[in-house]
């Protein structure tokens, strides 16, 4: 192996060395100088070229190469950019914490931010065999810094520089509790920036986990949105531009409809997205879903450690369960969803589930970022929450791929796809801050039901109902804007968009990316 090339930092220092393309610290090419053909080591331990002097290039050069590498990899360009863009500008004093399901590109889009910003970048990947025991025991009993120190020089990493040219990133935060509490004290006790990702946070409902708070800033990283789905085929702008009241072009509708009827079948995961990109092969994409899914349940298993097995045939049938609870069941029962699905699984399995394994197993599944809840507004009064009255999944693919291991009919499935696609869109407005609560609503008002209910930051009320079909009258839609309970009301479905029987309807595309559309 030949080394090609002396990689220098800003302050003039070699920091390592390029072979075959590869970027090599000094402590690797030092371990490993006899693989290394054309250098050597002076009584000094400094690394010498063999036979000349080694071309220069700076290490922003070298980070600059590695983020093509992941750009070209990952060739879906992501809103959060300009998140962690706003946090290293105005945030910089907090911890940036990323979190988000597994595969939603966490990792990926860290690192593509980091090669872009700084000059080193320290990653810690706390699920990889024996690195949790080693970053502990070397960060955690010494002063802060001289530990990181220390913990590069044992993983044959650049000479730490503690300054604000340096991110350390630690991954999957969850793996190590004494890690997870020690949020806080790594910011303060380093100049250089902190980012720290985790996946399977249900873990940290542990006692032995504390929560972070105060200098921590946290960034939730979704599957891709509809509009960056849209941006991998060259059609955001028009997603964000066309008239949502029916005054365009059919050609633009007609393309963004059909994207939307790919979406709500694949969903917006990068790895499935770029599958789509390449094949435009939907079964194939179906397989990869299939594929994440057995991965969260096997994972999710490994967590809970049950020699029986017994978890994970209550993870295989809460994912079905909780989409039969949608089909099936009335917003606004009496009973929590909680109780319906712990009724099905008992059904399904024919084991002994307790209410309490349900909860846990849908606990851990609403922490991991596979499904998410629904409070519900009582009689159409935002000032009456009833909390997780409703269970959608967290991506649209994985919704489509769960419902077909049900018994649910097709055209019910239809109407159950439409409506989660409409909450995870509307579920991007609350973490935005665009509108008031934390998570979206529907609601009930006598025996009349709204898909969802939105206040906007001018205590505006928007109610929504959501159609698969053009032809269906929205009943409840009509009752709330009479009995004064919004203020204004929209159908979202097959639409172009415009004014159907005495009122507005939208594209279901737009639901999210364009509101309060005006």
């Amino acid at each position: 192996m030949y080394i090609t090339h002396r990689v220098k930092n800003s302050s003039n220092k070699t920091c390592g060395f390029l072979a075959d393309q590869k970027y090599y610290t000094c402590c690797n090419v030092i371990s490993n100088i006899d693989l290394f053909e054309n250098v050597k080591i002076t009584d000094k331990n400094v690394i010498e070229s063999a036979d000349g002097s080694l071309p220069v290039v700076q290490k922003s050069e070298v980070h600059a190469q590695l983020y093509r590498g992941l750009a070209d990899k990952n060739r879906l360009p992501r809103d959060v950019q300009k998140e962690f863009l706003f946090w290293k500008k105005h945030r910089r004093d907090t911890v940036l914490y990323v979190t988000g399901a597994r595969q939603v590109g966490k990792t990926t889009e860290l690192l593509k931010f980091a090669y872009k910003n700084y000059e080193q970048i320290i990653y810690v990947n706390l699920a990889q065999p024996g690195v949790s025991d080693l970053f502990e025991r070397c960060v955690f009993r010494n002063d802060i810094s001289l530990g990181v120190r220390r913990y590069c020089r044992e993983m044959k990493l650049e000479e730490f520089d503690n300054s604000p040219n340096t991110m350390l990133i630690v991954d999957e935060i969850q793996e190590s509790s004494s890690i997870y509490n020690s949020i806080r004290a790594l910011q303060s006790s380093l100049d250089c920036d902190v980012a720290v990702t985790g996946s399977y946070l249900g873990k940290t409902l542990n006692s032995r986990y504390f929560r972070p708070a105060g200098n921590v800033w946290t960034v939730e990283l979704l599957p891709l949105s509809f509009s960056e789905f849209c941006g991998a085929f060259g059609c955001r702008e028009t997603l964000e531009t066309v008239d949502i009241h029916g005054r365009d072009t059919s050609e633009k509708y007609q393309e963004l409809y059909g994207l939307y009827r790919i979406y709500v079948q694949i969903g917006g995961y990068p790895s499935v997205v770029s599958e789509y990109v390449k094949s435009r092969d939907v079964e194939m994409c179906i397989n990869i879903i299939e594929k994440l899914i057995e991965t969260f349940t096997e994972e999710s298993e490994a967590y809970f450690a049950d020699s029986t097995g017994k978890s994970r045939i209550i993870f295989e049938n809460v994912y079905k369960e909780a989409f039969r609870t949608i089909a099936y069941e009335k917003k606004g029962t009496s009973a929590k969803d909680i109780e319906s699905i712990t009724g099905f699984v008992r059904e399904s399995t024919k084991e002994h589930v307790s209410r309490s394994e349900v909860s846990t197993a849908i606990s851990w599944l609403k922490y991991s970022n596979i499904i998410g809840s629904c409070d519900l507004y009582n009689q159409g009064e935002v000032s009456q929450v009833l909390h997780e009255r409703r269970f959608y999944f967290m991506d649209c693919g994985l919704a489509n791929c769960i419902s077909r291991m049900t018994p649910v009919d097709n055209q019910t499935i239809k109407g159950i796809l439409t409506e989660n696609f409409a909450y995870t869109e509307l579920y991007r407005l609350y973490k935005k801050d665009i509108v008031k609560g934390n998570k979206p609503c529907c609601s009930v008002y006598n025996e009349h039901e709204l898909d969802f209910m939105i206040v906007d930051r001018d205590d505006v009320k928007y109610g929504l109902e959501i159609k698969a079909s053009d032809g269906e009258h929205p009943v409840s839609l009509s009752v709330y804007l009479k009995d004064h309970k919004i203020d204004k009301g929209y159908l979202a479905g097959k639409t172009r968009g415009g004014v159907r029987k005495n009122m507005y309807s939208i594209p279901i595309y737009t639901v999210g990316c364009r509101f309060p559309y005006e």
